[in-house]
């Protein structure tokens, strides 16, 4: 292990445990004057410090020697779909994971080419003239077949998309996105979030991926939000399902079109199917029956499989075993069996070959 100490890993470690400066300070016997300056790169720690550290919160010693920054790519920055009430503890404890998991997931993929049928796209939507039109544009470009997306996930994923899911311990943060170091984005999920949701919330962030990489004045939530409507249910596939809408055929368009009644009864508004006071009279009515906590109907599972097909490769062609595999990822063995290999298990919908 020649690398460096890395601070920017200690930082995000210990946020991903929700842990303060004094809390590893208190557990480890290190000062947490030494810990605040190690984090801000003014001292290196001990081997014998960094590995209390490690211990204490969870993560083998060669992750906090990681090399380079923790997040890179084409965007530095990792985008979120949160609701605004949520706090910034939960948000802060998130992003340390996140950073985290860009480490795995670099580490997971290196030397193994994936092979897909589509590319991700950066797009301007100033230069296209409107989120929507992007949205028109990437369909197009991916050959999305005409009418509603049946597997989403599948489709991102062709594209070389990784997505993976965790337990958040909140219901207002529905998931977020990054750049990884090798131009495939990780979107990492709230597994406790319905699909419908989670839906949303991929094609959301899709939007982020696609749109923001250029600079722009707009408001990038509603504009990921606007990307997300036209991507999932096209305006000139979805209008005329949405004429004349009533509250009785909300749960058959949400099986159909594969995005939340709530969804729905927006969609018609926004794309002037029903106008205002229809659309508050359908909110009105979902409301009464308390549904927006959790709708009924609830959408089938789509499984992610990029993960779990990787680690395959690992195990079988390469003769890794899960002990080396979590070594390798910057995991233990009990994390990399919980966080990335017990939730993806679909068929893969591109190959991957080793490099």
């Amino acid at each position: 292990m020649n690398e460096p100490f890395n601070p920017a890993v200690l930082t995000s470690a210990r946020n991903s445990r929700t842990r303060t400066e004094t809390d590893v300070a208190k557990a480890t016997g290190v000062s947490q004057g030494l810990i605040s300056k190690v984090e801000n790169g003014v001292r290196v720690p001990s081997r014998d410090d960094t590995a209390k550290i490690a211990s204490y919160l969870g993560y083998p010693l060669a992750l906090f020697y990681e090399p380079g920054p923790v997040d890179t790519g084409r965007s530095p920055c990792p985008y979120h779909r949160k609701r605004k009430t949520l706090p910034a503890t939960i948000l802060n404890t998130i992003n340390g994971r996140m950073s985290v998991r860009l480490i795995n997931i670099r580490r997971l993929f290196h030397g193994l080419e994936m092979e897909g049928d589509r590319t991700f796209h950066t797009l301007d939507p100033d230069e296209f003239g409107s989120p929507e039109r992007v949205a028109q544009a990437l369909r197009t470009a991916w050959r999305v077949p005409y009418g509603p997306i049946r597997q989403l996930v599948t489709l991102i994923e062709s594209a070389g998309g990784i997505i993976t899911s965790s337990s958040f311990g909140t219901a207002k943060l529905f998931g977020m996105s990054q750049w990884t170091t090798t131009d495939h984005p990780l979107f990492f999920l709230n597994a406790d979030t319905a699909m419908e949701e989670l839906r949303w919330t991929i094609a959301h962030e899709l939007g982020h991926l696609t749109m923001h990489g250029f600079p722009t004045s707009g408001d990038l939530e509603a504009e990921a939000d606007a990307f997300a409507g036209e991507f999932l249910a096209p305006r000139s596939l979805i209008f005329p399902d949405l004429k004349q809408l009533t509250f009785g055929r909300l749960p058959a368009l949400k099986m159909h079109w594969g995005i939340s009644m709530k969804a729905v009864i927006k969609r018609a508004e926004v794309i002037g199917a029903i106008d205002r006071a229809a659309a508050t009279r359908l909110y009105k009515q979902y409301s009464a029956r308390r549904w927006n906590n959790a709708e009924p109907y609830s959408l089938p599972h789509e499984s992610s499989s990029l993960i779990r097909e990787a680690a395959r490769v690992h195990f079988e062609d390469h003769g890794y075993s899960l002990i080396e595999l979590a070594d390798a990822v910057r995991l233990s063995e009990a994390e990399l069996r919980r966080e990335l290999l017990e939730t993806h298990a679909a068929p893969l919908p591109l190959s991957i070959v080793r490099g």
